[in-house]
């Protein structure tokens, strides 16, 4: 991350207490909120290396304590599938149950050797592999008239498809070319757009050149300001790269090349270009912070649309949790009352059944591990 300047610089202050122009009010406006965007960058690259940490230490151990009790379930089921005394309807609950299970098992198997077992089990189930076999015709069948075996038919469909693309792309470029032959001149609010950026880019320049005119380490002859100097250039460079004329600005105060009167001096015209470059730089500190949030679902196979909060991550592992721990429980006692009772899964299953049938009247989300 960037660093950040060591104190907001403003223009309304106690040392300029006359009534701030439209465009000093919006650059004053526009340092706010880019502030507000650092502090909330910072707190994403804080909460998610605690998020991270702990979910390594506490979490993805219980969740392959889960996962294993879920496996011998899975199993026990699939042994029991067979045992005499269950009804059509309770063959049915436990196929289910088993097929449901092994697909989740197979699409978090931790390898291959895992996951064609889990994929065996679910299709022995819910007979995937039949419906699996059964691609192979229908996939032959995509083009009708086509005659696979026939090396002369193939060739003549894929000349046909290649002339049919070149002349699409022959309309395509056609449509271009008329397209900007038609093409007006820009307007004069283009034009203007255009000039403002081209202003806008200058003043970034400007503020660039005079910090490496007067921070230039190669003109230093005293060891200790020339290492200063470095380190202060290095900022400058990156800040510039970055078009983040914010901390330029900063840089001039502590290169004490300006002061903050000289921000609330500045002219109308001049303060317009430093805020477009502001307002981009502001636009960009917004994507990294939706970057981090995106890049931390996908990390942790969350769902990017839902807003989280730094502030609330931790609370949010703690419940995940406190859930997982609840639910690894909850296995082993029903494991050992499968176990210890031959009664107990007809029992389970009418229960089972029944709840597939609440769930069916009134569906909702289950828990994702």
């Amino acid at each position: 991350m960037p660093q950040p300047p060591s104190s907001p610089i403003r223009i309304g202050s106690a040392t300029h207490p006359a009534p701030l122009s439209p465009q000093q009010q919006q650059f004053d406006t526009l340092v706010q909120r880019i502030a507000v965007q650092r502090e909330l960058l910072a707190a994403w690259d804080e909460a998610v290396g605690a998020y991270r940490e702990r979910y390594a230490r506490e979490f993805e151990p219980l969740l392959a304590t889960y996962r294993a009790l879920s496996t011998q379930l899975a199993q026990w089921l699939d042994t029991a599938a067979d045992r005499k005394g269950l009804s059509r309807a309770d063959r049915a609950t436990l196929g289910e149950i088993v097929a449901g299970l092994a697909g989740d098992l197979a699409d978090s198997a931790p390898d291959e050797a895992a996951r064609a077992a889990m994929q065996a089990l679910r299709d022995r189930h819910a007979g995937g592999g039949d419906a699996e076999r059964a691609d192979g015709p229908a996939m032959a069948q995509e083009t009708p008239g086509l005659d696979p075996d026939s090396p002369e038919e193939v060739l003549r469909r894929v000349e046909e498809q290649m002339h049919a693309a070149q002349a699409r792309a022959e309309q395509a470029r056609q449509a271009h070319h008329a397209a900007r032959r038609r093409r007006k001149p820009p307007s004069a609010r283009e034009r203007q757009e255009r000039e403002q950026a081209q202003q806008a880019s200058q003043s970034l320049r400007d503020v660039y050149r005079k910090l490496a005119s007067a921070l230039h380490p190669d003109r230093e002859t005293d060891p200790a300001e020339r290492t200063r100097k470095t380190a202060l250039m290095q900022r400058v460079n990156q800040a510039y790269a970055a078009g983040r004329l914010l901390d330029l600005l900063q840089l001039q105060l502590e290169a004490e090349q300006i002061d903050p009167a000289h921000i609330a001096h500045l002219g109308e015209e001049r303060l317009s270009h430093y805020n477009r470059v502001l307002a981009d730089q502001l636009a960009g500190l917004q994507r990294e912070v939706q970057a981090a949030q995106h890049a931390f679902c996908a990390e942790f196979g969350l769902d990017p649309s839902s807003q989280y909060k730094p502030s609330k991550l931790m609370t949010r592992l703690r419940t995940q949790l406190q859930h997982l721990q609840q639910d690894a429980h909850h296995l082993r006692l029903l494991l050992r009352a499968l176990e210890e009772d031959p009664d107990e899964l007809k029992r389970w299953l009418r229960h089972e059944r029944a709840a597939m049938r609440a769930a069916d009247a009134f569906p909702g989300e289950l828990p994702d591990w």
